[in-house]
This record gives C-alpha cells, sequence and structure tokens, in this order.
C-alpha cells in the first residue's frame, strides 16, 4: 500500500504571538543555530509559565525536566538519535525536543539522498503526512469558534453536488464525525484501483473530487464504528474552504503559520517548499538489507505528486521537525485555541473508545500513553515518508520525530528520546490513559 493509518482565533483567545516565540525559542537565541547536521539547541528569553487559557486543562504536575544543558543530555539526545535511525534502517532522520523551559534540541541523522548523500539540516522539511490533520482540526474547531459551523451540524448541505464513491454525501454525517472518523465512509487512499491510478502517472495533480471518486461503498452507518479514513479530512478540508473562502493554504499561512513563526511548513502542490525535501524511499521488504525504491517524480514535491496531491488536505503538508514540535506545543498548550475546544478536542477520545478503534482518538487527536505518561499528537505515514508528533502536558515537553522511510514507525525512536529527557516519568509515572 502507498499509504497507512497509523494513523476562532482571536485576540483574546490567542496568547500574544512575542510570548509564545519566546517559549519556543523563536526570539533571538543565545545559542547560535548551527547550520550543519550537527544537534541544535536554541535558547531565548521570555515567560516559562503556562498561559492562563491553558491552566484550566493541563494536570499540576510536580515533574522537574532534565534541563537541556545537564552534562550529557545533547550527547545523549544524539546517540539515541543515531541509534534510532540504525533501527529503522532509514536513510535519514531528524527530531527536535521542545523543552518545558522552552529551549529546543534538534539533531539530525543520515542524509537526504542516498545516491548523493546531500546532508540534512535541522531546518529541513519533511513530508508529515497525517499530522496535517492536527492543522485541519485546529481550523475547523476555529471556524466553531467563531459560530460559522457546529460540531453537530451536518456535513452534506455545506458541500452540495460533492460526491463520495459516486454518491452523496449521507445526509446523516457530522462535522464531528468527520474529526473523529466515525461517519463510516471509507478511505479512499487505500484502494488498490486509487494506488495503480498514482503510480501510473506519478507527476499528475489530483483534486479532492479525483481522490473522492475511489472512496467506494461506506464501510458502516454514521456514528456505528471508528473506521480511520483520510476520506474524512478532505471532505473538511472542503468544508472550511467553503466557509472561509480561501483555500487551506491561505488560511494555515494567516491563522496559524505566520503568527506562530512556523517558517517551514508549507502546503505541497500550493506553495514551494522552504528548502529541498529529502528523497522519499520505498522498500523491496521489510528486511534492513532490502533495495530502496527512489519515489521523487523530479518536482520539488514528496513523495511524489499524484500521492501528495491526492492526500491533499488530509495529508500534504511539509515542515521541519522543530516546527513540528512548535506546533504541537503550540496547538495543545493552549496557544491557537482556547482551553475549552483542547478539552473538546481530547475528550472526544473517550466517546470513541466504545467504538473500539486500534488506539484512542479524539478529534485530530491521538491521545495515547507512552511508557505511562499520557500524550497528545498524531502520527503520519505516506509513500516514503513516516512521522511522530507527542506533546506530554504534565511535562511540557513536544517531540517531534521526521523519516524518509514508510516502513517501521519512529515512535521507537521517539521513545527513546523521552526517556532522554523525562527519566523520572519513565520510571514513576505509572497512570494509564
Amino acid at each position: 500500500m502507498l499509504v497507512t493509518a497509523t494513523a476562532m482565533v482571536t485576540a483574546t483567545a490567542m496568547v500574544a504571538v512575542p510570548e509564545f516565540r519566546a517559549l519556543v525559542g523563536l526570539l533571538p537565541a543565545t545559542t547560535a543555530v548551527a547550520p550543519t547536521p550537527s544537534p541544535e539547541v536554541s535558547s531565548a528569553p521570555g515567560p516559562t509559565a503556562s498561559p492562563e487559557s491553558s491552566a484550566s486543562f493541563r494536570p499540576a504536575s510536580t515533574y522537574i525536566p532534565a534541563l537541556i544543558d545537564r552534562t550529557g543530555i545533547r550527547e545523549r539526545l544524539q546517540a539515541a538519535l543515531d541509534k534510532g535511525r540504525l533501527n529503522l534502517a532509514a536513510p535519514g532522520v531528524v527530531a527536535s525536543v521542545l523543552f518545558a523551559d522552552g529551549r529546543q534540541w534538534t539533531g539530525v541523522s543520515g542524509v537526504a539522498d542516498l545516491a548523493t548523500e546531500r546532508p540534512l539540516t535541522a531546518q529541513t522539511p519533511f513530508a508529515i503526512a497525517s499530522i496535517s490533520k492536527t492543522f485541519l482540526s485546529a481550523e475547523v474547531l476555529a471556524l466553531v469558534d467563531e459560530g460559522k459551523v457546529r460540531l453537530d451540524q451536518t456535513v452534506a448541505p455545506l458541500l452540495p453536488g460533492v460526491l463520495v464513491g459516486g454518491r452523496p454525501i449521507d445526509e446523516h454525517i457530522t462535522i464531528r464525525q468527520l474529526l473523529d472518523h466515525t461517519s463510516g465512509l471509507r478511505d479512499y487512499l487505500v484502494d488498490l484501483k486509487f494506488e495503480a491510478a498514482v503510480l501510473a502517472e506519478p507527476k499528475a495533480v489530483w483534486t479532492p473530487a479525483m481522490g473522492l471518486a475511489y472512496a467506494g461503498r461506506p464501510v458502516g452507518v454514521p456514528g456505528a464504528g471508528f473506521h480511520y479514513a483520510n476520506t474524512n479530512y478532505v471532505l473538511l478540508g472542503l468544508v472550511a474552504e467553503q466557509l472561509t473562502g480561501r483555500t487551506l493554504a491561505e488560511e494555515y499561512r494567516a491563522r496559524f503559520l505566520e503568527p506562530l513563526g512556523l517558517t517551514t511548513v508549507t502546503y505541497q502542490g500550493v506553495e514551494a517548499p522552504t528548502s529541498e525535501l529529502p528523497t522519499a524511499y520505498r522498500y523491496t521488504s521489510a528486511a534492513r538489507d532490502a533495495e530502496p525504491i527512489d519515489l521523487t517524480d523530479g518536482t520539488d514535491i514528496r513523495p511524489f505528486t499524484a500521492i501528495t496531491t491526492a492526500a491533499g488536505a488530509a495529508g500534504s503538508l511539509a515542515a521541519s521537525a522543530a516546527d513540528v514540535a512548535r506546533w504541537a506545543r503550540a496547538l495543545y498548550g493552549g496557544y491557537v485555541l482556547p482551553a475549552a475546544d483542547i478539552r473538546v478536542m481530547v475528550d472526544d477520545a473517550s466517546s470513541t473508545v466504545r467504538l473500539r478503534p486500534g488506539y484512542p482518538y479524539g478529534l485530530g487527536v491521538q491521545v495515547l500513553n507512552i511508557d505511562g505518561r499520557i500524550s497528545y499528537g498524531h502520527s503520519g505515514s505516506l509513500a516514503g515518508a513516516r512521522s511522530v508528533m507527542r506533546w506530554f502536558p504534565e511535562e511540557g515537553i513536544a517531540i517531534a520525530v521526521v523519516t524518509n522511510q514508510s516502513r517501521f514507525d519512529p515512535t521507537s525512536v521517539l521513545r527513546d528520546l523521552f526517556a532522554v529527557v523525562a527519566p523520572e516519568s519513565v520510571v514513576a509515572g505509572l497512570r494509564p490513559v
């Protein structure tokens, strides 16, 4: 398969941008950013306390983080990253840890391209696949706050004439059911005929209508079961564009990227990347010595144009690991949406548990237990690209890992990095999600 499923912003709702930038090291750093493939540490002055908007939902904690300048921390992080890349048999891996005090470590391991040995840097953007869904869920909740849509509102009247699998949208499907994958719709991105079509013309630019045509018949009735489907988020993207009159790329840039200073994030197929993305690789088997297959189509889109544009709103963003970690903190830490919205987003996972999903899933968020500690985030998998993003609310730590392979889950790397920066959590954290 080419694709695997791992899976109103107002002046008063959003903490001032300079405060957020100080917290994530986006103001002038006291430690220079390294332009080479070596670990990066950024440090910036500014407040370290949580914003008032997030105080009501962030758990109280006596946890004291392993500060970035403790002896050996950076070396241990790099060693964990290098070991993790070897275990994944990945061409290249970049990881970033955003500490509770606002400083950030970013490390690189491997190369961006096996043939040329093009180096990776701390700012190299990767295809982040389904982590893109976290931007769209934030967009939809912002539109809810602005009164432009409701979570319990049905979708069909908002998208007249849109067909899914050649059929009109079920009139019972709601916005909430699209967000938490309980709509009953089938995932068009895993259809074998779809796979053959994108491989046949890798440079073809796909529209939402082209992808939705491959959705086939629903797998269930709305609200009766959990079925992860990229179809849901393509429809949500159309809803957001219909309600705002702007493309998602324009919306994300104005609402999130520019205010938060996320300079490497781009909407592939619409915007040019900030720098060349790594080559995406598929492999002939799961064997460690399997032959890598370069998926590049000669354009600047990764993995290649057809699959990425077909993923569209469900998974076409590119970003550096550092910006993904910053986004995790901004989103779940209360800098993008009011605390009540984050609570609704996360608490929805409790309602989907009864439907027996493979993992607790809320409104565009995976709520997972990582070595005894709760985490919010999302993973992403597309042909030749796999990534993971997690925010640990008790520790105030965000971690992102991005790779240019899709065989193995990089969560193993994230866990090893978390063990370095939060050893107390790994030993003492025993509470289940």
